[in-house]
């Protein structure tokens, strides 16, 4: 309501070009991998010092072996790239990857998979997948192109009352979160579902347990958002295109256990 009534009131060209420029931003300001690895590094050495690490050693275990089979399957989209994993002590069922190869899982997602090194590679290739996509490189355009647009909307206002310019950017604010922040995280979080699927049934995972992990992370979830106010797809729509993807999934993970000479599950 609040964004009709300022559309309504301001002109209707001045919002979309705002809108069209915030949206350029997405596209041409990216940072280079090697200046965003070197960010992650850094921040990945603060976290490992203000964080509890794990000293399970069943885990740390666990998590190396994973990640280095799924790491080497990804090389092709990322050469060179030296992996670190670590286990923190963190009960949020959570994993994460940075630009520049650090891969964090917390316990509480190993603790959820209850052990399950299939679960925990659907979440692992999944993580490698958004690095490999280049998301953290894209969403922090996007973060740029929505200021330069706040910035050109507010300067557009200058002359109008303190109201009408609350109300203008307030309405900014609203059209760039759900028509622009939260659909490209969904679609980033897709892109990242299909390519870790398969980064995990290349390295010999079962994909099936990436549908039993996230029907466990759905049944966590009681009270759910409507999947447009949410970065995250909706569980059941993540389930469902998880397998219609599975078919191909399940003939990559038979060939991988077939190369190593290990038998796939039934």
């Amino acid at each position: 309501m609040v964004f009709m009534k300022v559309v309504n009131k301001f002109s209707f060209r001045l919002i979309l070009t705002v809108f069209a420029l915030a949206g350029v931003g997405c596209g041409s300001a990216m940072l280079s991998d090697e200046r965003l690895a070197t960010r992650s590094k850094s921040q990945f050495s603060k976290m490992k010092k203000s964080e509890r690490v794990s000293n399970n050693l069943n885990h740390k275990a666990m998590v190396e072996r994973i990640g280095k089979r799924i790491a080497q399957v990804a090389r092709v989209d990322l050469p060179g790239t030296e992996w670190e994993f670590v286990v923190f002590e963190k009960t949020e069922p959570n994993a994460f990857a940075m630009p520049g190869g650090k891969v964090g899982v917390n316990s509480g997602l190993i603790n959820l998979a209850n052990g399950n090194e299939d679960e925990v590679a659907a979440v692992i290739g999944h993580e490698i997948a958004h690095v490999a996509l280049r998301h953290s490189n894209k969403r922090m355009s996007q973060a740029m192109g929505i200021a330069v647009g706040g910035v050109i909307l507010n300067t557009a206002l200058r002359n109008k009352s303190t109201t009408d310019r609350v109300l203008a950017t307030g309405a900014y604010g609203l059209g760039t979160t759900v028509g622009m922040a939260l659909p490209f995280s969904r679609s980033q979080e897709r892109e990242a579902d299909h390519k870790g699927l398969f980064y995990a049934a290349r390295a010999g995972y079962d994909p099936r347990a990436a549908v039993s992990f996230w029907k466990k992370m759905q049944g966590g979830h009681k009270r759910k958002m409507p999947q447009f106010l949410s970065t995250h797809p909706n569980p059941g729509n993540r389930i469902e295109f998880l397998q219609s993807n599975m078919n191909q999934a399940l003939a990559l993970y038979r060939n991988a256990k077939q190369a190593r000479g290990e038998k796939p599950n039934p």
